[in-house]
């Protein structure tokens, strides 16, 4: 499951108390929390895989890191310190020398250091479970808590983010604040939370983390280290000043920088001298003098070139002359690398020279793409070449790679600014080892299909058709299905991209098939060869392809629909009618509002339930994500919008309406107290009221550009307002009944408007002129919606149905049957490949517009969703 936000907002302001004593070796976690929060492996600064990373050198970084100590222990410092600096400058050496000082004093709580590349290290779907862990063992009272939170939310690690935060940290962390006092500042270490995959998740971290700050008395501290890169700066303008520090490594002066690198090359080139039998004054004060000002600001060139001057295959004296002739190199990552890969070159006959290149782009090309480390064996394994030869091409690569002795540990790079290098496409401008991406991807993606060819039913030789994925040990499935397979199998689509082949068709059919049995397979992974087989459609794929699979003591199978239906998911779940849905900004996330006076948060890929958010006494009527997904906003039969967290009171009567405008700054609602009421999302007060309007606002949306405030209202008029001056510009006529929906076309150029007469009308909101007229619904339309992509409007009737027409001809394009009752809410996902349909029938349905299948069915409500 692909982590979502949730908005339920909650402020715990007391002081957590706790005496942090020394962790003694008698300390275990309960014994089933490692298993429930599949804390991610290697991700401790201490762990095994990185146990050979670098520390800063004595007398090294020394102002800086007495700055980070005095900050931990200051209980007037914020609560979070932001290290920043370009690649290479040594940001997760200083974390790395904190996390072991913190250590030492015992004042560290937990560390996470982000390395894409390395599985669930280069996302954060498993982050905070992974804090929570080692929380618990550095801070034993904390355990118990801990427990008792995970026995009560045994699917936590499927959750979101937030519900993962509260339920994890912030709750165990305010349980024990009561009786004890701390004594220590206890501080968690984050490393390169640029290399998390996700903008919006990298900045849902950003924005939980401060509130850390009110626990302990201000005494829980975040270090945080990555490069300066948008979504983080983003992300800090967003907390307030406040509640962090910022340090930029790559400003400090030079005449220190300087100092620090000479004092590094002074120490390893000692090392070397000794190990390689070279003079005592090599490589000379020149030579000194040049390397160190090659290598300002970055320490990673020190260390690579160091690294270097290591290897057994090459003279240093040789290597340092070829180094210092790209001093003058546009780039710092050239002068780096492109003596290595010249070497590789250099000592090959030219009729060897393009095997050689081949047989890099093959090994070293494979090994900067995946998405999670291989050992040698299995690499070798993956790609079908001899291990001996994926040796050779590793041996003269020792500088930017670490190759482990042990044949089960995987090879790493030694820093990620070597795979930036050679997927640079410049890069391959300047020598042929470089590598392209794209078709390295794909030869991988077939490399794990052909892989794939080796599993087998039953592979873990289960006793039964029955047994439980929950009865399945790792041992069982380790033993049964080598790291290469394992592989494979989870990443042969990720390698396969967005664009996959010929083999689409197949794709779309599993696909299918997953959405349909994807519980069952859950549950007991062996039923899909039963269950999932028999019950298929005749036509499926899958079913044609596998029928063979089916268990011979099946005699009569059951009678089954032709082909797949229209229904991809049913969403299942409210108690009354739904009245509005709304996909999250990163399609994540789907928000359903219904007259139960929930609202639901589903996941649209997996149809799970994530969260139900209560609070309204009326009817939720309009649901609505802010564009930054920070916020859900909902309107309410109750006279009230709720921000979750906070709430806005001022409407006389039922919120029917509401929305964000494009930069998440003002939220509108719409009401039948016939107002407008404009607000400040971030503080909850009302900025503006528009009156004046003759009766009901149905409903309400901002132009992209936020310049526009369109109003659907009960009186048969559309309203244009400037949300800035508060000023009505245009009035719309021309429908003869109540304009129930009205929405902007992505460019801003159309303004679509649904209506109880039974037509849509689209207008030129510059002009006012109407361009166009849809009929085709016998019943009104309650809803219309255009697809991101500005190809397609979708209406949704009182009469159950739900059509998609071509914007480009206005042609009705595709009638979706399925529910049972009037479509209140349309949405499309933000990649217009999902379209969502809330209906009086207490469902959501999912629907695929390319085909008009229906993907899921979400049933949960107890009323309608609208």
């Amino acid at each position: 499951m692909g982590s979502t936000a949730s908005f339920r907002g909650s402020n715990y302001g007391s002081q957590i108390g706790a005496n942090y004593g020394s962790v003694t070796n008698e300390f275990h976690l309960p014994w089933n929390l490692d298993d429930k929060l599949s804390p991610v492996p290697g991700a401790a600064f201490d762990s095994y895989v990185d146990q050979h990373e670098d520390r800063c050198l004595p007398g090294t970084r020394t102002d800086l890191l007495s700055q980070i100590s005095e900050w931990a222990a200051s209980p007037q410092a914020r609560c979070i310190f932001w290290l920043s600096g370009i690649a290479g400058t040594g940001k997760s050496t200083i974390s790395r020398t904190m996390a072991e000082s913190f250590s030492l004093s015992q004042s560290l709580g937990a560390t996470f250091f982000f390395k894409r590349g390395e599985g669930d290290r280069g996302n954060a779907r498993k982050f905070f479970p992974t804090i929570a862990r080692q929380l618990a063992i550095n801070i034993p009272e904390i355990a118990p808590v801990l427990q008792e939170s995970v026995c009560e939310n045994p699917g936590i690690i499927t959750k979101t983010m937030r519900e993962q935060f509260e339920k994890l940290l912030l709750q165990p962390l305010h349980s024990i604040e009561r009786s004890k006092t701390p004594t220590l500042a206890i501080v968690i270490v984050i490393d390169a939370l640029d290399k998390c995959e996700g903008d919006g998740d990298i900045r849902l971290i950003l924005q939980l983390l401060p509130r850390l700050q009110n626990l302990a008395a201000r005494r829980l501290r975040v270090l945080l280290t990555s490069r300066p890169d948008l979504p983080i700066r983003l992300g800090f303008l967003k907390i307030a000043n406040d509640d962090h520090s910022d340090f930029v490594l790559h400003d400090i002066p030079l005449e220190v920088i300087k100092h620090d690198i000479s004092l590094f090359f002074d120490y390893r080139l000692t090392e070397i001298r000794t190990e390689r039998f070279l003079p005592s004054n090599w490589p000379g004060d020149e030579g000194l003098q040049k390397l160190v000002a090659l290598s300002i600001p970055l320490f990673i060139f020190a260390a690579t070139v160091c690294r270097i001057f290591e290897e057994l295959d090459w003279d240093p004296v040789d290597s340092l002359s070829e180094i210092l002739t790209r001093q003058h190199a546009q780039s710092k990552l050239d002068s780096t690398y492109l003596p290595v890969l010249d070497r590789l070159l250099g000592r090959q006959h030219e009729r060897h020279k393009e095997k050689l290149v081949s047989q890099f782009q093959q090994v070293i090309g494979a090994i900067v793409t995946l998405e999670s480390p291989l050992s040698v064996p299995s690499l070798a394994k993956l790609l079908d070449l001899p291990e001996r030869l994926v040796r050779l091409r590793l041996d003269p690569l020792h500088s930017v790679l670490r190759v482990p002795d042990n044949e089960t540990l995987p090879v790493r790079l030694f820093h990620l600014s070597f795979r930036d290098f050679l997927l640079d496409p410049e890069t391959r401008e300047k020598t042929p080892l470089g590598i392209n991406e794209t078709e390295t991807h794909y030869k991988l993606a077939k490399k794990c299909l052909l892989m794939c060819q080796s599993l087998r039913k039953n592979i873990c030789g289960l006793p039964s058709d029955g047994t439980e994925r929950t009865e399945i040990d790792r041992q069982t499935v380790d033993s049964s299905l080598p790291p290469e397979l394992q592989y494979a199998c989870r990443y042969w689509a990720y390698h396969m991209g967005n664009d996959p082949p010929s083999t689409s068709d197949f794709l779309h059919d599993a696909k299918r098939f997953i959405l349909k049995n994807y519980q069952i397979i859950d549950l007991a992974p062996l039923q899909v060869y039963c269950a999932g087989l028999i019950f298929a459609p005749r036509t499926a794929i899958i079913r044609a392809q596998f029928k063979r699979e089916i268990p011979t003591s099946i005699c009569q199978l059951p009678r089954v629909e032709e082909r797949w239906g229209p229904e991809l998911q049913t969403l299942e779940g409210h108690s009354g009618f739904v009245e509005s849905v709304a996909f999250s900004p990163d399609g994540r996330l789907l928000a359903s509002g219904s007259e139960d006076k929930t609202i639901r948060l589903w996941n649209p890929v997996t149809g799970t339930l994530i969260q139900t958010l209560e609070g309204h006494s009326g009817s939720v009527q309009s649901v609505s994500f802010s564009p930054d997904g920070r916020l859900l906003a909902s309107g309410s039969g109750d006279r009230i919008v709720r921000l979750w967290g906070p709430t806005l009171e001022g409407h006389s009567s039922s919120v029917l309406s509401v929305t964000f405008s494009p930069d998440s700054r003002v939220l509108a609602s719409g009401s039948r107290d016939k107002t407008v009421r404009l607000w400040d999302p971030a503080t909850g007060v009302l900025t503006q009221t528009l009156e004046g309007h003759s009766s009901s606002v149905l409903s309400v949306t901002f132009s992209p550009d936020g310049r526009l405030l369109a109003l659907g209202c009960y009186d048969k008029t559309i309203q244009l307002w400037d949300p800035a001056t508060g000023v009505l510009t245009q009035t719309l006529e021309g429908h003869s009944s109540s304009v129930l929906s009205v929405t902007f076309s992505p460019d801003g150029r159309l303004l679509a408007s649904g209506s109880f007469d039974k037509t849509v009308r689209l207008w030129d909101p510059a002009t006012g002129a109407l361009s166009q007229t849809l009929e085709g619904h016998s019943r009104s339309f309650q809803s219309v919606t255009f697809s991101p992509d500005g190809r397609l409007l979708a209406s949704g009737s009182e009469g159950s149905i739900v059509r998609l027409w071509d914007l480009a001809t206005g042609v009705l394009t595709q009638t979706l049957e399925g529910h049972s009752s009037s479509v209140q809410s349309v949405t499309f996902s933000p990649d217009s490949r999902l379209l969502a349909s809330g209906s009086y029938d207490k469902t959501i349905r999912l629907w695929d517009p390319a085909t008009g299948a229906l993907t899921q069915r979400l049933e949960g409500h107890s009323s309608s969703v609208w």
